[in-house]
Order: C-alpha cells, then structure tokens, then sequence
C-alpha cells in the first residue's frame, strides 16, 4: 500500500507581485497531480497550506479543484488538514476547503471536526489522524488533541498522523508551536507541513517528515532545492515499516549571489547566470562593478533583477527598488520571519479604512 505525502502549494502566492511567479504556483502543483496520476497511489494526505490566502483567487480555487478533480477520477482519496495560510481569520468566513468538499465529495476528508479517519482496502485499515494549525498559545488544547488521537489509534498497525506545526529543533524558522514529545506516540509516518525545506527523519519505529513546498516561496530557498529538491514524498507502507521515496518536480531558476565584490565573485555570478533559463536574479554587488553587472543583465533574459548596492566605503547595503513597490519589500520581509501577512494587513485595513479593530482581533484570537 503506497500513499503521497504533500503540503505547502500555496495557490495564489504572487512573488514579486508578478502574473508569472503565480503560473509557476500553478505549474508546479498540476506536475505533482500528474505525477501522482502516474504513480497511482491509494490515497493522498496533504499537510496543510493548499492556498496561499484563506479567501483564494478564482485562479487559485480552480487550479485546486481541477487538480483533485483528476485524483478523484482517477480513485484516489485526498486527507487535508488546514495550514495558517488556509484557515479564515475571520468566525463568519467558510474555510475554501467547503468548495473543494462540495465538489469531491467523500474523495475529500477533513480533520476539522472529526479527528481521524480509516482508510481501508481489502484486508487492510490505515488510521490517519489530524489537527489543524494550532497557535503557540493554544498549544494546550492542540495536546489533548493529539492525546485522544493517540488513545483512537491504538488498535492500528499502520498509522498516520497529519500535522501543520513547526517542531523545536526541527525547524529552520525562528518560532516553533510544539515540541517532539507533544506528538501522539507509536505512529508509523508523521506528515508535516508549515516548513518549507524537506526534511526526513526516524522517529521511534517510524519517521517524521516535512515534504516541502513545491515550488520556491523565498529566495533563500533556492539553495536547498538545488540540494534536496521539492515536489512530494511517495511513502510505502506495505511492510513492518516504511519507505520513503523524493518525487521531484522542476522548479523555477534563481539566481542567488550575497556578495559579488571582486572579479573571482562576478565571474562566479555569470557561470550560474548562463546556466540558467530565465532566472530570478538576486544579488548584492559592489558599486564599482554595478555597471558591468548592469550590462550583463540586460543581454541575458531574466525574470526579475533584484539588486542590493553595496558601498565600498561603508559596506551600508542600499535596496534597489526596481520593479518592486515598498508593500512587496514589507511582505517578504515579513514572510522570510514566518509572520502572518494576512493578519498583519488586516490590522493595516481596519486602522486606516476606520473599521472594527476589537473585533477584527477578537474573531482572530478565537480561531487561534
């Protein structure tokens, strides 16, 4: 018995505020429906995340839909917890994951009232448990969660669980919500999401796993790809344990260089330049090599150019703001720290278009 292990699409995320970068969302997400298509496993669990905003674009939700839409003709179950991204902010807003519910149908299982559900093909029963993104504050009642869940699942051999949480010490990110030992115990495959780098590691007799995102959210990003790679993990569990196997997908070109401040540098830059089609550029660059730099951009074909001016003197780097306005600077800032730019902008709404702000922040304290 096979399942996919996929999370953090982000439907609708618009890097750099370009038409392009969200195709490449697009892109990325209907290669891993095709390739799963191909792989015909039995059943989908994805981590959270689908969408990169709780209220999606008309071009995010049909992408999804047609996407499960295909899995579903094709016999394949989908299980999907709420990520931050995809939970309403709001009491009196429906998750989009209604939509997609009315569509699927029984092909598409939630965690957000019932906690677990069974799988079973001939013989055969997997128990999947899940809980939806949990706040570092709620974190007690996220525990007696995972408590009942483990007390469900005891008379399972093979048992999953779905969670949207960054761990302690398994996460790159600056804040986490849980620990290890908060998990419910003895399952087979824990299948996480919210991080965006993969990441593969045994736990007890099984093993905890990020999938990734599929396709670069930050530039930072770009070097891990190029390492490990992004798509989903295609899980085994046939046997006593299980096996873990990278789908990979292709993925946008970046083109990252931090400091090009001598020629040994620049000429590092061109080789990745020229080995890339149609890259995203991000760069800092000292300013006595700005206009050569300039000059190969603009006779190679790029996506975006962002650049970064160092000055010899000071070694004050100055952004250059080309092609990008200050909101764009401000939400990748506050994406690279893992905040809530949804939140954070809604509170900039209330404030400056004269709306409820208690209870804008009450409803958001509630479902968090």
């Amino acid at each position: 018995m096979q399942f996919v292990h996929i999370a953090d699409n982000h439907l609708g995320y618009r890097q750099y505020n370009l038409d392009e970068r969200e195709r490449d969302i697009y892109r990325a997400f209907e290669e891993c429906i095709e390739k799963i298509i191909e792989i015909k496993p039995d059943f989908v669990v994805h981590s959270g995340d689908l969408f990169e905003h709780s209220e999606p674009s008309v071009n995010a939700l049909y992408t999804a839909m047609e996407g499960f839409k295909k899995l579903k003709e094709h016999g394949i179950q989908i299980y999907m917890i709420h990520g931050n991204h995809d939970k309403p902010k709001r009491d009196f807003k429906k998750s989009p994951f209604t939509v997609l519910k009315s569509v699927l149908g029984d092909y598409f299982r939630t965690f957000t009232k019932k906690k677990y559900h069974i799988f079973e093909k001939g013989n055969k029963e997997v128990f999947i448990g899940g809980n939806d993104f949990t706040s570092k504050s709620n974190v007690d009642r996220l525990q007696e969660t995972y408590r009942l869940i483990e007390a469900a699942s005891k008379d399972y051999r093979d048992r999953i669980l779905l969670f949207h949480q960054s761990i302690y010490s398994y996460s790159n990110l600056p804040t986490y919500e849980i620990q290890l030992e908060d998990l419910p115990r003895g399952f087979k495959y824990y299948a996480g999401g919210h991080i965006h780098q993969r990441m593969l590691r045994g736990v007890g007799e099984g093993y905890l796993a990020y999938s990734g995102s599929t396709e670069i959210y930050t530039y930072d990003e770009y070097e891990d790809y190029e390492k490990n790679g992004k798509g989903f993990y295609l899980v085994d569990i046939s046997g006593e344990g299980c096996d873990v196997e990278k789908i990979d997908i292709r993925c946008r070109d970046f083109v990252v260089e931090r400091a090009i401040t001598d020629e040994e540098s620049f000429k590092r830059f061109l080789e990745k330049l020229n080995s890339k089609k149609e890259p995203v550029v991000v760069c800092s660059v000292l300013r006595e090599l700005a206009e050569k730099l300039e000059r190969v951009l603009k006779s190679k074909k790029t996506l975006y150019n962002r650049i970064t001016y160092l000055d010899k003197v000071s070694e004050e780097e100055i952004l250059e703001i080309s092609h990008m306005d200050v909101e764009e600077v401000f939400r990748e800032f506050l994406k690279r720290r893992n905040y809530d730019v949804d939140f954070v902008y809604g509170i900039y709404s209330q404030v400056v278009k004269g709306g409820n702000l208690h209870k804008y922040l009450e409803d958001y304290l509630r479902n968090f």
